[in-house]
């Protein structure tokens, strides 16, 4: 599928501010399932500097620093994206990726960060380890019960700020955001031995939509496979319908927007909107 992504992200505030220099996160990532077609980034007011770089989790970031003071911070990012993996299962998996929880040993290092709960509760745990046991710690069939089961008993709403809930939180209300679905989904992954880590693109979604956002799903380790995206919002794994911008063990590191801005007593408004358009099967 060819992507063709318009996305506007506009803060207003309320009196003359100065931003500290800013990491943007609008660059998809190269992967293998994916390949920029082309991509143009617009920021006002005119940076002083930009520098361009890749973060630890392989994430392209464009840091950006300002001179004087602006009364707004504008992006403006125009990209079009092909998606390659039309198959979600197009693999084989390596023998300790059969059952959970996976065997690590040899990717222990690279692994760690992506099996780490950082607020581990015992419901979550629980939780996964009961789906587990009931496919016979089968891995393929724990993450496809787990991504069905978060579709279909959890409700979805719409935040349009704030960090993900945590886990427990999720898991004992039974809805949330994409975000926070994902967040749980991750660390019921983490719980049964399974790499796990937060992503954030755009999907394919309802094309006719008057109001679309940014989109968040999680994505686990499989030797044999790589990383692999599965969908709880949606109930299917991820193949060709969503475009990764970011990944990261933890979701505060896939911000598309991380900085500050000083002013004494100025307070910000945020304005946004996203289009996207489709073509292909």
């Amino acid at each position: 599928m060819l992507f063709t992504i318009r996305h506007r992200t506009r803060y207003d505030y309320s009196q003359p501010v100065r931003l500290s220099p800013q990491q943007l996160r609008f660059y998809p990532r190269c992967d293998g399932s994916q390949r920029v077609v082309a991509h143009q980034l617009n920021i006002s007011p005119a940076p002083q500097g930009q520098n361009e770089h890749l973060d630890l989790e392989g994430n392209r970031v464009t840091q950006v620093w300002f001179e004087g003071e602006t009364r707004h911070f504008q992006i403006e990012v125009d990209m079009q994206v092909e998606t390659l993996r039309h198959n979600a299962f197009d693999f084989m998996l390596a023998p300790q990726s059969m059952l959970l929880p996976i065997n690590h040993e040899q990717d222990s290092i690279c692994a760690r960060a992506y099996l780490e709960r950082s607020c581990a509760d015992d419901a979550v745990t629980v939780f996964a380890a009961e789906l587990s046991l009931g496919v016979n710690r089968d891995t393929l069939r724990f993450l496809d019960r787990l991504n069905r089961q978060l579709h279909a008993d959890f409700s979805q709403v719409h935040r349009h700020s704030g960090p993900p809930q945590a886990p427990a939180f999720t898991l004992q209300t039974r809805h949330g955001a994409c975000r926070d679905l994902a967040v749980l989904f991750v660390d019921c992954c983490r719980a049964e031995g399974i790499a796990a880590r937060f992503a954030s693109g755009y999907q394919k979604g309802n094309l006719q939509s008057d109001r679309r956002d940014l989109h968040a799903w999680p994505e686990v380790y499989l030797p044999g496979a790589g990383w692999r995206g599965f969908d709880p919002t949606h109930g299917y794994p991820v193949a060709d319908t969503h475009v990764t911008i970011a990944a990261a063990a933890h979701a505060r590191d896939t911000l598309p927007v991380s900085g500050v801005f000083i002013g004494g007593g100025a307070h910000s408004r945020l304005d946004f909107e996203v289009q996207i358009q489709v073509s292909g099967p």
